[in-house]
């Protein structure tokens, strides 16, 4: 593209605001500028790719990532991995980049929907579509692109042409000129439809921990190290403060919670001002991501005829178990839980939530806790060609 092509730069580890997650299968390439380094890291990196290899193929493998290395330094990327699979006994390979476009001080903020408009007119064989992903909005192209390879690099010993599948999502920085540019490629188009999942997921773990007005978080020094799990080149963030949902995700908490409390038909006296709030869910708590994905919406009833409650709770439960929901209850004497889940097979305005019911009988109160559906854990949209 011209006008958010990435520019060059001589730094191994370029600003970048947003972090994101990659599965632990995904090799992750050193983009390093110091000679002596680089190579001692790709020569690990070769010894893991090809552990029962030899001398003369890891040092084969060396030399060839060392041009790819120079040229993704040039390119300004930030990010770069690749995963190798055995799919049904075939070899299946996929890579990944990011890279950051900075359009300078003179450019104003990035519109995602002209850039869509930019990207199929400057494409118009691709696919291009705006998706909406956890952070934000992005514009995504398709290309299919056709290689000519010479005798020497096929297994038949004569050219033969390859079509290389390649998704790339611009993601605009909300408030900022800069874009976050993630591209995915491969050869094995038979598993295209489980690379262009797989990297729906990992752009929808994207967070944004760069400051406002173009400025970035600070970045810690690479040490080469194999991650279970890669993060790009960003401090994570702390947990976020609680804060209020978006007024549709509200209304849809507060239509739930009205519901359970109809259902309930309790007397007693509601807890006032129990506001939803926004919330990472324990899923993504547990990946490192720290971003809102949720929100929470706690009530409770005070002042309860203890008697009245099992019946109340019963209802509850058939509620419940009518309107599509799994529903998990325990005994107790004094705390006794009611657990339900609406799984993706349930009702759309249901599916992905959860309600947690406790009883108090000693202190004459049940507490009410409903979660929202993450929405890292969404599909793609119905009708996508991404994912």
């Amino acid at each position: 593209m011209s006008t958010y092509a990435p520019e060059a730069t001589d730094t191994t580890e370029p600003e970048f605001p947003v972090t994101f997650r990659v599965p632990p299968a995904f090799h992750e390439i050193p983009l390093i500028d110091d000679v002596d380094i680089l190579v001692e890291e790709l020569r690990f990196l070769a010894i893991e790719v090809y552990p029962e290899g030899s001398h003369e193929l890891w040092f084969a493998y060396v030399a060839m990532q060392l041009q790819a290395v120079e040229d993704m330094l040039v390119a300004g990327v930030s990010y770069a991995g690749f995963c190798i699979l055995d799919i049904e006994g075939q070899r299946s390979t996929a890579s990944v980049t990011a890279s950051l476009i900075d359009g300078g001080p003179q450019v104003r903020t990035v519109n995602c929907k002209e850039l869509a408009v930019q990207l199929a007119e400057e494409s118009p064989k691709s696919e291009v579509e705006i998706v909406k992903l956890a952070a934000g909005e992005a514009a995504v192209r398709i290309t299919p692109e056709a290689v000519d390879l010479p005798a020497d690099m096929t297994d038949s010993g004569r050219p033969e042409s390859l079509t290389i599948g390649k998704i790339a999502v611009f993601f605009p920085i909300p408030g900022q000129r800069q874009v976050c540019l993630f591209e995915l490629s491969t050869p094995c188009m038979d598993d295209w439809n489980l690379y262009s999942e797989l990297f729906f997921n990992i752009v929808n773990t994207i967070e944004v921990t760069g400051a406002p007005g173009g400025g970035s978080a600070p970045v810690p020094a690479h040490d080469g190290a194999v991650q279970p799990a890669a993060v790009s080149p960003v401090v994570v963030p702390e947990k976020a403060a609680p804060q209020p949902p978006t007024l549709e995700l509200t209304k849809k908490l507060y239509w739930h919670s009205s519901r359970l409390l109809d259902a309930l038909a309790l007397r007693g006296r509601m807890e006032q001002n129990a506001q939803p709030f926004t919330i990472t869910c324990d899923d993504c708590t547990a990946k490192g991501l720290r971003s809102s994905c949720s929100a929470q919406h706690d009530w409770r009833i005070e002042d309860i005829d203890p008697d009245s409650l099992p019946a109340a709770v019963q209802r509850l439960s058939a509620y419940l178990s009518g309107g599509g929901w799994s529903v998990e209850a325990s005994a107790g004497k004094t705390v006794r839980p009611l657990r339900a889940a609406a799984g993706v097979g349930a009702p759309s305005e249901i599916a992905g939530y959860s309600v947690s019911v406790t009883e108090y009988v000693a202190e004459r109160r049940l507490e009410v806790r409903l979660v929202s559906p993450c929405v890292r854990s969404a599909p793609a949209p119905e009708g996508s060609t991404f994912g």
